[in-house]
């Protein structure tokens, strides 16, 4: 007999690919199930709010496996450089998938409903971006890094490290990133 946890996760994974592929407007819950295996009823009975609620599921799923790379990169240690470089490998995605899955999450957001896309947000927020704070927080405040706003460094760091993954493959990008942005791009007249 299948278990309900396997059955939600045959929806959840079959909702992602539909997702990956076609888009939130363009995922069918007939497709949806019947790529898990189930009645469409039986996916309303695990998820009864349906499009929503799986999108809600899946992206809780990624945010979950996002928070737990990026914090293990964390839990290390080391001077503020070796950080960076582990969170810049952390975030790297050479594939590119975790990147354009993360984007399609974004572009459903118009089209669930606001109580779906505030707590996805949120989770979002709290699950990813907020567990790396407090390295850039402590940067500022030991002088490490500029005065800036902490969050406004965190995204500028990210943002850098997404743009990474377009150098060829078997580059030192982790290092790269973590050197650009603690050193800049101007050469120094030293």
């Amino acid at each position: 007999m299948v278990t309900t946890t396997g059955t939600r996760n045959r929806i959840m994974e079959a909702f992602r690919k539909q997702l990956a592929a076609n888009g939130y407007p363009g995922i069918s819950l007939t497709a949806v199930a019947e790529e898990a295996g189930i009645r469409k009823a039986s996916l309303y009975h695990h998820f009864p709010r349906g499009k929503d609620e799986l999108y809600a599921a899946v992206t809780r799923g990624f945010v979950q496996a996002q928070r737990a790379r990026l914090t293990a990169a964390l839990a290390a240690g080391g001077d503020l450089r070796a950080r960076l470089v582990r969170l810049a490998d952390a975030a790297a995605d050479p594939s590119g998938e975790v990147v354009s899955f993360e984007q399609r999450l974004f572009d459903a957001l118009p089209f669930v409903d606001e109580e779906t896309r505030d707590a996805v947000s949120e989770e979002y927020v709290e699950g990813v971006l907020r567990p790396v704070v407090p390295l850039f927080r402590e940067a500022v405040e030991s002088g490490e890094l500029t005065g800036a706003d902490p969050e406004f460094l965190m995204n500028a760091f990210f943002h850098l490290a997404r743009v990474s993954d377009m150098r060829p493959a078997g580059e030192p990008t982790a290092e790269l990133v973590a050197d650009l942005f603690l050193d800049g791009a101007r050469a120094r007249n030293d």
